[in-house]
């Protein structure tokens, strides 16, 4: 059967998130009981999540939202390291019940941005509404220029979210595999934990593309065809001309 490397070169994007139900938990036990607390609870008051890249963040942030939307509130979801975003995609937003904001980092330091923050925070305040946020470090270590947006985002409940261990990256795999009808062999997780890159986003996208492989040449997954996407995935990230 043909493995020509358009079979294989597909796209490593990362699917859709899901709900808690797809996040392994390992260590962050506790974040994930805060954060059903505030998608269930009107009250629950502002939360500030904080970790490096690939812990998986924007999974919760995203699981979160639904389920603040599945408990009848109203919500809105905001990744504010979009391309062109500007600050006026805060505007309104103090009249939802939830409003979950993620990549913080991508905005500190710029004044109209951090005026805005401190605006929505202040206004989702008074209206009673609540708010969920997530950045790579925690607030006191964001480099904030604005000090009462510094004093607001440290007030907020905040949770570190820690990265997995390779038992749990593991069973991020396998859990990811079996909602998508997929087998990983012990000797194809094996090939993955040592060959891919090891952030949750990364694992994520690569069994998606492992997916749609293993369905368009309908053969199971193999270390073999791992290692080719990858490889596909590495020429693709070379600049022409590169090494």
């Amino acid at each position: 059967m043909s493995t020509a490397p358009e079979q294989l070169c597909l796209a490593l994007r990362l699917p859709e998130a899901g709900g808690f139900e797809r996040f392994v938990a390992d260590g962050n036990t506790a974040v994930v009981t805060a954060l059903r607390h505030w998608a269930a609870d009107p009250a629950a008051g502002h939360v500030l999540l904080h970790g490096e890249a690939g812990t998986g963040k924007s999974h919760l942030l995203h699981a979160a939202c639904e389920g603040a939307t599945a408990a009848g509130a109203k919500a809105r979801f905001v990744p504010l390291d979009l391309e062109g975003l500007a600050p006026s995609v805060l505007e309104g937003l103090e009249d939802c019940d939830a409003v979950v904001l993620d990549a913080v980092q991508a905005v500190v330091g710029q004044r109209d941005w951090e005026l805005g923050l401190f605006n929505l925070y202040n206004a989702l305040g008074q209206h009673g509404g609540r708010l969920l946020l997530a950045a790579r470090a925690p607030a006191p270590a964001l480099g904030l220029t604005l000090p009462d947006l510094a004093s607001r985002l440290a007030a907020c409940a905040t949770y570190a979210v820690q990265p997995l261990d390779d038992a749990g990256r593991a069973r991020l795999l396998e859990r990811e595999a079996t909602a998508r009808g997929l087998t990983l062999s012990e000797e194809t997780l094996r090939y993955i934990l040592t060959y891919s890159p090891r952030d949750t986003a990364s694992l994520l996208a690569l069994v998606a593309a492992v997916d749609a492989a293993s369905l368009r040449l309908r053969r199971a997954p193999t270390p073999r065809l791992v290692g080719q996407l990858l490889q596909c995935r590495l020429d693709a990230a070379t600049p022409a001309g590169g090494p």
